[in-house]
């Protein structure tokens, strides 16, 4: 930890820990797992707020699943729960997470608090329609993707957990990221959910990251895509409204017009994946 930091304090009330932050405001940070404030934490911090003993590492199953903020990736790809959720969609995604140390500290509201645009978990919560609850004072549940989009509106809000809903009977989910090695950040990833009915889209999510901006759901392909029939043809004319949808630009992983590239492809394999199809299969 940086050698600024004074001071280390265990509240044992989600009151206590967020009147601790009110008071002390930029001097203030939670500490859940840690990676980000060794990484990034501002000069400012001087103490820490750890949240270890307020009993937010948990997972229940429910219809869906709820995943408690300060439960890590290693906990939650062990946990049968998670196994069997969503035919086992969100282990798969963790397992491919950073590295195994970093999985054993990487909370579940830790990773929603920072954001990193590259995150694998976001674009799968966001097509999961995750919704989470926020401590301010008093408990309030926002939808994940409405948590992001009115970000500056929730900002310090202390995340507590994260409800997963069921999927519906015939649901089925894909994920689909591009990375350099194993243990690199995602050039690019995708996240889809989607039902079928009668040969024809009754559902469909989609959701891509790293562009480089956080993952976001491309809605006006999901609602071209809802009620057409499954076929390669409207499979490929999703992929590439997909493509043209997203915010590419530059960085130093990749150039924008790669990155529409690995979106066509991704959402591509990903749409054939919860289709139950390979390329080459349909009209």
């Amino acid at each position: 930890m940086h050698h600024q930091m004074e001071s280390i304090e265990r509240p044992t009330s989600l009151q206590g820990a967020w009147d601790r932050k009110a008071e002390g405001k930029e001097a203030v940070r939670f500490l859940g797992g840690g990676i980000d404030l060794q990484l990034y934490s501002p000069a400012t911090v001087r103490t820490l707020v750890d949240l270890s003993g307020l009993g937010l590492a948990f997972i229940q199953r429910e219809e869906g699943l709820v995943l408690g903020a300060t439960t890590t990736m290693t906990e939650a790809i062990e946990s049968d729960e998670v196994g069997e959720y969503a035919d086992g969609f969100l282990r798969e995604i963790l397992r491919q997470v950073a590295s195994p140390l970093q999985r054993n500290l990487a909370t579940f509201g830790g990773t929603l608090g920072s954001a990193h645009p590259w995150s694998d978990v976001i674009p799968a919560f966001l097509v999961l329609d995750a919704e989470l609850t926020l401590f301010r004072g008093s408990e309030e549940t926002v939808r994940v993707e409405e948590y992001y989009a009115q970000r500056e509106a929730y900002a310090g809000g202390l995340i507590t957990k994260v409800r997963l809903p069921a999927l519906p009977g015939n649901g089925r989910c894909a994920f689909e990221t591009f990375t350099r090695t194993a243990f690199d950040v995602a050039m690019l990833n995708v996240a889809c959910c989607g039902a079928i009915a009668d040969g024809r889209w009754e559902d469909v999510r989609i959701a891509v990251g790293g562009t480089p901006a956080l993952a976001t759901r491309l809605r006006s392909v999901e609602t071209g895509l809802v009620g057409a029939e499954v076929t390669e043809t409207s499979l490929g004319e999703a992929s590439a409204a997909c493509s043209e949808a997203i915010e590419a630009r530059d960085d130093l992983r990749a150039t924008g017009a790669y990155r529409r590239t690995l979106a066509r492809q991704l959402v591509h394999r990903a749409l054939l994946d919860v289709a139950g199809l390979k390329k080459g299969d349909g009209a």
